[in-house]
Protein backbone atom coordinates (compact mmCIF):
# COMPACT_ATOMS: atom_id res chain seq x y z
CA UNK A 1 0.00 0.00 0.00
CA UNK A 2 1.43 3.05 -1.54
CA UNK A 3 0.65 5.93 1.69
CA UNK A 4 1.29 9.70 1.16
CA UNK A 5 3.88 11.97 2.78
CA UNK A 6 2.35 14.42 5.26
CA UNK A 7 3.89 17.70 4.41
CA UNK A 8 5.73 17.93 7.98
CA UNK A 9 7.65 14.86 7.00
CA UNK A 10 8.20 16.33 3.18
CA UNK A 11 9.38 19.53 4.69
CA UNK A 12 11.71 17.91 7.12
CA UNK A 13 13.12 15.66 4.50
CA UNK A 14 13.63 18.77 2.79
CA UNK A 15 14.97 20.91 5.25
CA UNK A 16 17.74 17.99 6.04
CA UNK A 17 18.27 17.92 2.25
CA UNK A 18 19.31 21.85 2.71
CA UNK A 19 21.31 21.47 5.73
CA UNK A 20 23.31 18.38 3.60
CA UNK A 21 23.52 20.81 0.74
CA UNK A 22 24.52 23.86 2.14
CA UNK A 23 27.46 22.51 4.00
CA UNK A 24 28.77 20.28 1.11
CA UNK A 25 28.60 23.73 -1.39
CA UNK A 26 30.15 25.57 1.69
CA UNK A 27 33.38 22.93 2.19
CA UNK A 28 33.14 22.44 -1.98
CA UNK A 29 33.25 26.53 -2.13
CA UNK A 30 36.44 27.01 -0.15
CA UNK A 31 38.00 23.92 -1.88
CA UNK A 32 36.83 25.45 -5.49
CA UNK A 33 38.74 28.43 -4.06
CA UNK A 34 41.62 27.54 -3.16
CA UNK A 35 42.01 25.21 -6.20
CA UNK A 36 41.78 28.71 -8.21
CA UNK A 37 38.60 27.32 -9.95
CA UNK A 38 36.51 30.19 -8.49
CA UNK A 39 38.03 33.62 -8.53
CA UNK A 40 37.68 36.95 -7.61
CA UNK A 41 37.86 38.36 -11.22
CA UNK A 42 34.68 37.29 -12.61
CA UNK A 43 31.60 38.92 -11.30
CA UNK A 44 28.23 37.06 -10.40
CA UNK A 45 25.55 39.80 -10.67
CA UNK A 46 28.11 42.42 -10.71
CA UNK A 47 29.68 40.92 -7.48
CA UNK A 48 32.42 38.55 -6.44
CA UNK A 49 31.20 35.52 -5.52
CA UNK A 50 31.32 34.56 -1.37
CA UNK A 51 30.02 31.68 0.46
CA UNK A 52 27.19 33.56 1.49
CA UNK A 53 25.01 32.69 -1.96
CA UNK A 54 26.29 29.76 -1.93
CA UNK A 55 24.29 29.01 1.47
CA UNK A 56 21.39 30.87 0.31
CA UNK A 57 21.30 29.29 -3.11
CA UNK A 58 21.52 25.50 -1.29
CA UNK A 59 18.70 26.12 1.07
CA UNK A 60 16.23 27.96 -0.78
CA UNK A 61 15.51 25.82 -3.49
CA UNK A 62 15.72 22.48 -1.78
CA UNK A 63 13.04 23.99 0.64
CA UNK A 64 10.96 24.93 -2.37
CA UNK A 65 11.84 21.44 -4.11
CA UNK A 66 9.71 20.17 -1.06
CA UNK A 67 7.14 22.70 -1.14
CA UNK A 68 6.90 21.42 -4.67
CA UNK A 69 7.39 17.53 -4.41
CA UNK A 70 4.33 17.85 -1.35
CA UNK A 71 1.98 19.06 -4.31
CA UNK A 72 2.78 16.06 -6.90
CA UNK A 73 2.68 14.19 -3.45
CA UNK A 74 -1.00 15.42 -2.79
CA UNK A 75 -1.90 15.55 -6.35
CA UNK A 76 -1.09 12.44 -7.91
CA UNK A 77 -0.70 8.84 -7.16
CA UNK A 78 3.52 9.08 -8.32
CA UNK A 79 4.86 12.34 -6.85
CA UNK A 80 7.89 10.86 -6.05
CA UNK A 81 8.47 9.55 -9.46
CA UNK A 82 7.17 12.71 -11.43
CA UNK A 83 8.87 14.88 -9.11
CA UNK A 84 12.06 13.12 -9.68
CA UNK A 85 12.36 13.13 -13.23
CA UNK A 86 11.17 16.92 -13.59
CA UNK A 87 13.91 17.79 -10.86
CA UNK A 88 16.95 16.04 -12.81
CA UNK A 89 15.95 17.52 -16.37
CA UNK A 90 15.50 20.54 -14.65
CA UNK A 91 19.53 19.72 -13.32
CA UNK A 92 20.33 19.27 -16.63
CA UNK A 93 19.27 22.54 -17.99
CA UNK A 94 20.56 24.39 -14.92
CA UNK A 95 24.47 22.83 -15.87
CA UNK A 96 24.07 25.85 -19.00
CA UNK A 97 23.52 28.64 -16.56
CA UNK A 98 26.54 29.43 -15.35
CA UNK A 99 28.20 29.62 -18.88
CA UNK A 100 25.28 31.90 -20.02
CA UNK A 101 24.27 33.74 -17.14
CA UNK A 102 28.01 34.81 -16.29
CA UNK A 103 29.75 37.15 -17.99
CA UNK A 104 33.47 35.64 -19.10
CA UNK A 105 33.21 32.37 -17.04
CA UNK A 106 35.63 30.24 -17.52
CA UNK A 107 34.96 26.45 -17.76
CA UNK A 108 36.62 25.57 -14.63
CA UNK A 109 34.29 28.01 -12.93
CA UNK A 110 31.12 26.61 -14.62
CA UNK A 111 31.94 23.11 -13.85
CA UNK A 112 32.43 24.26 -10.37
CA UNK A 113 29.04 25.65 -10.38
CA UNK A 114 27.19 23.07 -11.84
CA UNK A 115 28.60 20.42 -9.27
CA UNK A 116 27.36 22.92 -6.60
CA UNK A 117 23.93 22.39 -8.63
CA UNK A 118 24.43 18.41 -8.25
CA UNK A 119 24.76 19.20 -4.49
CA UNK A 120 21.89 20.51 -4.34
CA UNK A 121 19.96 17.73 -6.43
CA UNK A 122 20.71 14.72 -4.80
CA UNK A 123 20.40 15.21 -1.34
CA UNK A 124 16.59 16.41 -1.66
CA UNK A 125 15.80 13.47 -4.06
CA UNK A 126 17.90 11.11 -1.77
CA UNK A 127 16.19 12.21 1.57
CA UNK A 128 12.72 12.86 -0.26
CA UNK A 129 12.74 9.07 -0.98
CA UNK A 130 13.74 7.60 2.42
CA UNK A 131 10.80 9.70 4.38
CA UNK A 132 8.71 7.24 3.62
Amino acid sequence: MNTKLSFKQIIIAGAKAAAVAALINTILFFIFRAAGFITDSILVENKVLTVTPIIISSIVPSLIGACIFFLFEKFSNNGFKIFSIIAIVLLILSFANPFFGIPNVTIAYGIALDIMHVTVALPLLYFLSKAK
